[in-house]
């Protein structure tokens, strides 16, 4: 009983180890794509490092639409009207629309004078974050159950509705709608990629709804489902027929979409039990040691995503991009990841220190 208090807490935080994983692997994954010599992009250790890339985003979408679900149960929990659930889902995706708006500022100011006024207005992941949740407002207001089945129909409606809006794309107005709604390549267009946020909402609903004593039960099952999921989604890819006249499997595939949600489930199954059973070894070894990279890494991952882009595809290292051998590329995946995670230390214990809270905290409260 020592520990169980600490054991509800990590329970919670199996999903900031999973945001970590995930920025654990898109490190190393800008890293080797920006700096790796452009000849030796077709060995075997270049493919290995960007092959689980595509997953990466994925997670930090589904994770979105769980702490969007989070927000919403917790405003229902107490005693928010419809309107008021709907209010706070409007208001983390202005919150999340004026990040993507500076991050992309600060990108065209460090590139000035020879950044675009074109990239101001790239669909990133912080954009595709921002207008889903703006479409899922109206999810947010329906009651609980309610919400889980809202969410899934949206999921599927979007992983199942990409490929028509490739083949729509001349329909569209202009070519910023087109960026937004297109699945492409180079960005994160809301087909497929908003899917994986109401995924994400109607995941999280459903898992606040389950009694603390019964979810390693369920996170079983998840895990389970998971894979079901994904083995029987990547079978029907291979089929030689589809339902859909023209489709890139690695572009607009729901296939495609429904395997990333289904790793993510196991993942996320894999981070729960992980993070239940780690207290246990800990103390039954003696130890008191508390710290995971994941999990770090995981409780300031916007941070890191802001600074790292700027380190990897900014102008500090331009003479190394596309130039350097595996060895090299492998010395500086370890050496970013190694700043990045004493910047996230850093800003922690910045945050915890008595000269924040009197200086930023206290003053801010004033305010």
């Amino acid at each position: 009983m020592s520990t169980q208090q600490g054991i509800i807490k990590d329970r919670l935080a199996f999903l900031d180890w999973t945001r970590g994983l995930a920025t654990l692997v898109m490190l190393q994954g800008h890293v080797w794509e920006s700096f790796t010599d452009k000849a030796l992009r077709d060995t075997g250790v270049f493919v290995l490092s960007q092959f689980p890339g595509g997953v990466a985003p994925a997670v930090f979408l589904f994770l979105a639409g769980v702490t969007l679900a989070f927000l919403v149960d917790s405003r229902e929990t107490k005693g928010a009207t419809a309107g008021q659930r709907a209010g706070a889902a409007l208001r983390r995706a202005g919150y999340l629309g004026g990040l993507a708006i500076l991050f992309r500022l600060q990108l065209w100011f460090s590139y000035y004078p020879y950044g675009s006024w074109e990239g101001l207005f790239r669909v990133d992941i912080l954009n595709c974050m921002s207008v889903a949740c703006l479409l899922l407002a109206p999810v947010a207001a329906l009651r609980r159950m309610q919400r889980v089945r809202g969410a899934l129909l949206v999921t599927v409606l979007i992983a199942f509705g990409a490929p028509f809006l490739s083949d729509w794309k001349s329909l569209l107005p202009n070519e910023f709608a087109r960026s937004y709604l297109v699945p492409d390549y180079n960005g994160f267009p809301l087909f497929p990629w908003a899917a994986f946020v109401a995924a994400g909402m109607s995941g999280g609903t459903a898992f606040r709804m389950v009694p603390e004593a019964s979810r390693s039960a369920v996170m079983q099952w998840v895990g389970w489902f998971g894979f079901v999921l994904t083995y029987l989604c990547q079978y029907l890819s291979n089929l030689p027929y589809g339902i859909y006249p023209r489709s890139q499997f690695w572009l607009d595939s729901p296939c495609l979409t429904l395997i990333k949600c289904g790793l993510i489930l196991m993942l996320c199954a894999f981070a729960f039990f992980w993070n239940e059973w780690a207290p246990r070894l800990r103390e039954a070894g003696g130890s008191a040691v508390r710290f995971s990279i994941p999990r770090q890494l995981g409780t300031t991952s916007l941070l890191i995503y802001w600074v790292h882009v700027e380190v990897v595809y900014g102008r500090w290292f331009e003479g190394l991009k596309g130039r350097l051998s595996l060895g090299e590329t492998a010395v500086a995946a370890v050496v970013v990841v190694a700043l990045m995670i004493a910047l996230s230390y850093g800003k922690q214990a910045l945050v915890a220190s008595e000269w924040f809270a009197v200086n930023v905290k206290r003053r801010l409260s004033r305010g």
